[in-house]
């Protein structure tokens, strides 16, 4: 009778987790989703058509922002960086930060972030936006009674609600939550899957469902496989790279950043403006850069171009602290490396009918899978980010790869 009365207070807890979580990410995903808009349909195109006047008027408004900015990550430190490290801690008791203020900052200063056009995702946070928002559930619970279950299985059901809302993903937030979080036997499976499901539908609801990417790979030629273990292996050893620099630049910046008391980011708020100007395809989270990968026609030195150019912005942009997740244009570094390795392959074994495009997928999902040590997560979140399953096979030779490499190397991930 015990057990059916915890199971009950299980899906309970994540039925309502779930839907609270479920609600914020909605909101944090449409104000993202204007700012996106904002930049690439509004700012964009306005600054090379007005002469100096636009240009002019954009560095004024960034410094704007980067004050804003500075200042609500002041009042509340808890909410810098991606989030998803914070969200751990919450889990395992070393942290304890105002689920509120989190949230509040978070739901500002992230969008605005993506508005002045940094290399910034949405995934940290909404990572963190839903393990606050589960410790809002659970804090007021106690308000009126003593919670049945602990605080850290709130959290854990609210980070994954948090990434299951915001791509529609619900066996990707369950698995990255089981596979990034902290295992203990107080925490049960069964609420973090209620949480992420009653996210996904409230999500479903809101925006509908739609593939991010529209693409299959060819399950049945098998001589993609090979090829796909070999891009495994090349992706362990560029992810554990890209996780290794993007901590030493953190490192570095933080240190700069400290002493500077805000000038810092003042000067990557413009340094951002000129890359709007001169290279917009690599400013923001990665979807402009997603669109230039798509297209056929993309040769090889702006492929080359685009990658060194992501990445470098990318490290600049994640390593400086700023309210933003770092997942999303790792993703976007990982699809590069991927046409550019289906490119190699079409040229070198142009008889063989090699597709670039379903590399891409290889190349997002091994790279994921190396840089934040998550196989699972790597494999599912792409499959749910084009909407079908039959990837699965595929993209799990890849991760399988990766991952092994990446233990090889032994190296720590980014979270």
């Amino acid at each position: 009778m015990k057990q059916k009365k915890y199971i009950i207070y299980r899906i309970s807890a994540g039925l309502v987790t779930g839907i609270f979580s479920g609600l914020i990410i909605c909101l944090y995903r449409f104000l993202m989703s204007l700012c996106d808009n904002t930049l690439n349909h509004t700012i964009l195109p306005s600054l090379h058509s007005g002469g100096f006047l636009y240009p002019a008027a954009w560095g004024a408004g960034l410094l704007l922002l980067s004050r804003f900015v500075y200042w609500s990550i002041c009042l509340e430190p808890k909410a810098e960086g991606g989030g998803v490290s914070h969200s751990i801690e919450e889990a395992q008791g070393v942290t304890d930060a105002r689920w509120w203020s989190v949230l509040l900052v978070k739901l500002t200063s992230a969008p605005l972030c993506i508005l002045a056009g940094f290399s910034l995702g949405k995934t940290g946070s909404a990572v963190e936006i839903g393990t606050m928002s589960g410790k809002g559930i659970f804090r007021s619970i106690q308000v009126f009674r003593q919670s049945h279950l602990s605080p850290t299985e709130y959290y854990c059901a609210g980070a994954g609600a948090g990434l299951s809302a915001l791509f529609c993903a619900p066996v990707s937030g369950l698995m990255f939550t089981l596979e990034k979080f902290p295992r203990r036997r107080a925490i049960s499976i069964l609420t973090i899957a209620v949480g992420s499901v009653s996210a996904f539908l409230v999500s479903h609801l809101i925006f509908g469902t739609a593939p991010i990417l529209n693409i299959i790979i060819p399950i049945q030629q098998y001589y993609y496989y090979p090829a796909l273990a070999l891009m495994g292996i090349l992706l362990g050893v560029t992810g554990k790279y890209y996780a290794f620099s993007l901590k030493r630049y953190a490192k570095l910046l933080s240190k700069y950043n400290k002493r500077s008391n805000g000038l810092l980011w003042s000067i990557l708020f413009l340094l951002t403006g000129v890359v709007c100007y001169f290279f917009p395809a690599i400013t923001g989270s990665g979807n402009n850069m997603l669109a230039l990968l798509r297209t056929p026609t993309t040769a090889y030195t702006t492929l080359v171009l685009l990658l060194f150019g992501k990445y470098l912005f990318s490290m600049i942009s994640s390593g400086s602290g700023l309210p933003g997740g770092t997942i999303f244009p790792l993703l976007t570094v990982g699809a590069c490396i991927g046409q550019l390795y289906g490119l190699a392959l079409y040229s070198l074994f142009p008889g063989i009918g090699f597709s670039p495009a379903c590399f891409l997928l290889g190349g997002m999902s091994g790279f994921f899978t190396s840089a934040l040590g998550a196989p699972l997560t790597g494999v599912f979140l792409i499959c749910e980010f084009t909407c079908c399953y039959g990837n699965l096979l595929p993209l799990f030779s890849v991760c399988l790869f990766s991952h092994l490499t990446a233990q090889l190397i032994n190296h720590k991930t980014l979270a």
